[in-house]
């Protein structure tokens, strides 16, 4: 198992006694990742001040792991995790499970998995695992509370996770205008430009200013916490008239989608829209 100080610091800041969530989402790059996961339930029973290991919760079947070599997980696979954790645990209090790359859920796999989410008994906690959450449908994203956590293995260094580098992207937006255009492939690697991926970037920009808009409006910011700074950089760089015009293109954008247009022209627009709208304030 890992020993990570920066992984711990996440959990120290979203995990806390009194408010253990029934489901978690971890989106990572570490090859290590069921460690992630270990780290997670092990913080949970800290704070519950339970004295458990992985090794004694294992024993007595308190922790269920769904990793599949194939292409997919099948439905099946949820079923047989549901109906494995329908007796209360006479051990630790919770029960646990794992899906170590929750991006192989297929349709019927992650709508199973979701009318479990929907209806969580008490003490079973879910934890999903993956590189990449665009890969997960947005309703069994919406039910999870996401732990973000990338590193570049080459410095070990903290990588950008997708909303820190839209963050960052949007910051050159205001600062480089048409010059943006050339600087994309810093911010959108390919698998960000594929067609369910950019929708959801979409979807996420319009999160981000939305906070950026509470920031502006003097209020506290709901879904970028980790990144006050940088927001509050930009709403100080933004006036409203010009914010509420980039929401505007993004909504927009949205509805091209719908009509297929091409991702990387779609982003050029947003682009091209912003020029010019950035207003020092």
């Amino acid at each position: 198992m890992i020993d990570n100080t920066d992984f711990n610091a996440i959990l120290d800041t979203y995990i806390k006694k009194d408010k253990i969530n029934h489901a978690y989402l971890i989106e990572t790059n570490s090859a290590d990742r069921i460690s992630l996961a270990y780290m997670l339930i092990e913080k949970i029973l800290s704070v519950q001040n339970l004295n458990y290991s992985i090794d004694d919760l294992i024993i007595n079947n308190d922790l269920l792991k769904i990793c599949t070599e194939s292409q997919v997980i099948k439905k099946e696979e949820i079923i047989s995790i549901k109906d494995e954790l329908m007796n209360k645990s006479v051990y630790s209090g919770y029960r646990f499970y794992i899906i170590e790359e929750a991006k192989k859920l297929n349709s019927s796999s992650a709508n199973t998995l979701l009318k479990f989410l929907e209806e969580p008994d008490e003490g079973i906690i879910a934890i999903l695992v993956t590189n990449n959450k665009y890969n997960i449908i947005e309703t069994v994203l919406s039910r999870c509370q996401e732990l973000r956590f990338y590193r570049n293995e080459l410095d070990n260094g903290i990588e950008l996770t997708y909303e820190a580098k839209i963050i960052d992207f949007i910051l050159t937006l205001d600062k480089e205008k048409e010059k943006s255009i050339a600087l994309v492939n810093k911010y959108f690697d390919k698998e960000m430009f594929e067609r369910n991926n950019f929708q959801k970037i979409l979807e996420e920009m319009l999160l981000i200013y939305y906070d950026i808009l509470q920031k502006k409006a003097g209020l506290d910011i709901v879904y970028c916490k980790d990144s006050n700074d940088k927001i509050e950089q930009i709403a100080k760089e933004n006036d409203y008239d010009s914010l509420n015009k980039k929401v505007i293109s993004i909504n927009n954008a949205l509805d091209k989608m719908k009509i297929n247009a091409n991702t990387k022209l779609v982003l050029d627009m947003i682009i091209l829209d912003s020029i010019g709208g950035v207003k020092n304030v």
